[in-house]
C-alpha cells in the first residue's frame, strides 16, 4: 500500500482585530523570530507583511521542517536564533512550541489563527510542563502494569519492542492497545493501569494529558530517560 501526505493548509484570514491583539503582545519586543506549523505557514508570512515597525527572522531549519520558519514537534530548529528578544508562533496547543523556551530559553507568544486564542509560554511554564513529563516516567518506572497506545496510522508509530522488553525484564506486566483514533473514555476504562506510554503522535501525550486518569508519556521522552540513567 502507498501512503502519500499531502498538506493542508489553514484558508482563513488573520482579522484586523486579532492582528492588533498578537501586536500588543509584541510590542515590548524588538527583534522577533517567527515560526508556524505548517498549517499556519501562509497566515504567519500575512502577519509578517502587515507589520512594518518590528524586526522578524524567519529561519530555515536544517533538519526535517520543509519551509522558512517551520516547526514540528521533533524539530524545532527554526527557534534557533540568539539575538532574537522573543517567538512568535502560529500554532495550536503545545505540542510544537513546548521544546523551544526549554531548549533556547525565550518566551514564545503562541497565535492560533483558527481559534484566535494568544498565550505567553516562558521558561517557568514550560518548565511545569517538563515537571509533569517528568512525573509520568516516574509513574511508568514504579508501575507494576503499564499499556502502550499504539496507532494504526502512516507516520505515527514508534518502535516500541525495546521498550517493552525493557519493562517486561524489570518485572513489569505490559499491555497494548491499537486504534485508528485514541479514545480517552476507553482508556479511563482500565483502571488497573498504572501508567500509558503512547507511541503514536506525541501530541497526545502533551496537549492532552489532562484527558487521562493515569499517567501518559511519549515513547521518546520514556526511552531517552532510560539511556541517560
Amino acid at each position: 500500500m502507498e501512503v502519500i501526505f499531502a498538506e493542508s493548509r489553514f484558508k482563513g484570514k488573520l482579522s484586523d482585530e486579532f492582528v492588533k491583539r498578537i501586536y500588543a503582545e509584541i510590542k515590548p519586543y524588538k527583534k522577533i523570530n517567527l515560526v508556524a506549523a505548517i498549517q499556519f505557514i501562509d497566515q504567519m508570512n500575512d502577519f509578517k507583511s502587515r507589520i512594518k515597525d518590528k524586526e522578524f527572522v524567519v529561519k530555515q531549519s536544517l533538519y526535517r521542517a520543509m519551509y522558512p520558519g517551520q516547526i514540528l514537534g521533533c524539530d524545532v530548529y527554526a527557534a534557533d536564533c540568539s539575538d532574537c528578544d522573543a517567538t512568535l508562533a502560529f500554532e495550536q496547543g503545545m505540542f510544537h512550541v513546548l521544546g523551544i523556551p526549554l531548549k533556547y530559553g525565550k518566551t514564545v507568544i503562541t497565535a492560533d489563527p483558527e481559534t484566535e486564542n494568544i498565550e505567553v509560554i516562558d521558561a517557568g511554564a514550560a518548565e511545569k510542563y517538563k515537571k509533569r513529563i517528568m512525573q509520568g516516567i516516574g509513574a511508568v518506572i514504579t508501575a507494576k502494569k503499564v499499556m502502550f497506545v499504539e496507532s494504526t496510522k502512516a507516520g505515527q508509530t514508534y518502535g516500541s519492542k525495546l521498550l517493552k522488553e525493557k519493562l517486561k525484564k524489570d518485572g513489569k506486566k505490559v499491555y497494548s492497545v491499537i486504534a485508528d483514533e485514541v479514545n480517552f473514555e476507553r482508556l479511563n476504562e482500565f483502571r488497573d493501569i498504572d501508567a500509558f506510554v503512547s507511541t503514536a503522535c506525541q501530541r497526545i501525550a502533551i496537549d492532552d494529558m489532562n484527558k487521562v486518569k493515569k499517567p501518559m508519556i511519549n515513547a521518546e521522552d520514556l526511552e531517552s530517560y532510560l539511556r541517560e540513567n
